[in-house]
């Protein structure tokens, strides 16, 4: 049902609020060019990193999700998912990584929230297509604008990291994007300057069992926003390409899978306007 600004869907709205509040935001992801965080160590004691893991089935390397779990969270699976000597690029200097010098690496495992960045809802459903071959994750480092990117693709129908490439931000395909998204994440007066106004919300009531859509108007985002990385980000890529589109679909994601949210922006001359939050 739609919903209209009045006091008692207000109350309503606010009670569903705390889905998007419940985005939060750690200090570091993956490493970037090439400082791999001291993984080797800390994951001893780690018990999410474990040996012991079975390897998943052959139906695990259907979706890059289901592998890249195991591969930031099992040592011996990860080393066997490398190809080496791995290409390591930086600042398109080439080097080849071998076994041994290779440091386990957590990737975006630690994290509460990565992002995805779609040209159009459409291509949200890239991450269940199970015909993908390459995926791309990166991360970026807005202080120091760099980006590592982490590039796995199918080798004989399995899964491998099979190079890495650091470069400035500004060499990204969607850096102009993502320079704006990293002001919108951790500036509060220029989040209401690029927000519409009204802009539209949606959400799922779950003690009824039914969605709560409309507009809100754009004072009342404050009491709407999710909590958005900033900083270090890791940002996955299945493929998609944004074409010049004048949309992003930017996705708050957990590696639990326990929690997804969306933020709609459009194109509006030479800035982006946020149109639409869904949670």
């Amino acid at each position: 049902m739609y919903c209209v600004c009045s006091i008692k869907t207000w109350v309503v709205l606010l009670t569903m609020a705390v889905v998007g509040a419940s985005c939060r935001r750690t200090a570091s992801p993956c490493a970037v060019d090439g400082q791999e965080e001291q993984a080797d160590t800390v994951g001893m004691t780690d018990t999410l990193v474990t040996d012991s893991l079975p390897e998943p089935p052959r139906a695990a390397d259907g979706l890059f999700d289901d592998f890249v779990y195991s591969f930031m969270n099992n040592r011996r699976f990860q080393y066997e998912r490398i190809v080496f000597p791995l290409r390591h690029v930086v600042d398109g200097k080439e080097r080849f990584v071998s076994r041994e010098e290779w440091k386990f690496n957590r990737l975006y495992s630690k994290e509460d929230i990565y992002l995805q960045v779609y040209a159009n809802a459409r291509q949200a459903k890239a991450e269940k297509d199970t015909a993908l071959s390459r995926v791309t994750v990166d991360c970026i480092d807005f202080d120091r604008r760099r980006v590592e990117q982490y590039i796995f693709a199918r080798v004989q129908r399995q899964w491998h990291l099979v190079e890495i490439d650091a470069h400035a931000l500004g060499r990204h395909a969607d850096s102009e994007f993502y320079t704006f998204y990293n002001r919108f994440a951790t500036s509060t007066d220029f989040q209401m300057a690029h927000i519409a106004d009204p802009f539209y919300f949606k959400t799922y009531d779950s003690d009824n069992f039914q969605t709560i859509e409309g507009v809100l108007d754009v004072n009342q985002w404050p009491d709407f926003r999710p909590d958005l990385p900033s900083g270090h980000v890791t940002s996955v890529n299945y493929g998609q390409s944004y074409c010049q589109s004048r949309r992003r679909v930017l996705m708050l994601c957990s590696p639990s899978g326990g929690m997804s949210c969306s933020l709609t922006f459009l194109r509006m001359g030479k800035t982006w306007m946020l149109e639409k939050l869904e949670n």
